[in-house]
């Protein structure tokens, strides 16, 4: 009985590990592009992200084109290269974060999948410009 009782105990633990995201690896969106607001405020920052089967795209406010976004989409079957996105200004690839942190991380390395399809961050400098 102690044994049924420790492994139903084990199994509902890694269960719930892996659900909640505990010592699960994520892919998120770099916190930064490429494109510099002005010196002093440095450069334009993650306002949000969108995760769709493979695929994740991070939106940053555009310095170039003032009330848009920038897009940099990233997907696993590109081994998370950017794939999407202007090369100047997006990173080449999306980071690895070793802790899931809901609502900053959008795709779920040890499920794998999306953590959900949209998620809001806004960064120091992600507001519209």
């Amino acid at each position: 009985m102690t044994r049924l009782v420790l492994a139903v105990t084990l199994i509902i633990y890694n269960l719930l590990a892996l659900s909640t995201g505990v010592n699960a690896s994520c892919e998120a969106c770099p916190n930064c592009d490429y494109e510099q607001i002005s010196p002093s405020q440095g450069n334009a920052c993650l306002n949000y992200w969108t995760c769709s089967g493979d695929t994740i795209s991070c939106y940053y406010p555009s310095v170039a084109n003032p009330g848009t976004y920038t897009g940099c989409s990233y997907s696993a079957s590109a081994d998370w290269a950017l794939t999407a996105g202007p090369s100047d200004i997006c990173d080449s690839y999306s980071g690895l974060n070793s802790k899931c942190e809901p609502g900053n991380d959008p795709y779920n390395l040890g499920l794998p999948g999306c953590t959900a399809s949209y998620g809001y961050v806004g960064e120091y400098n992600s507001g519209l410009l």
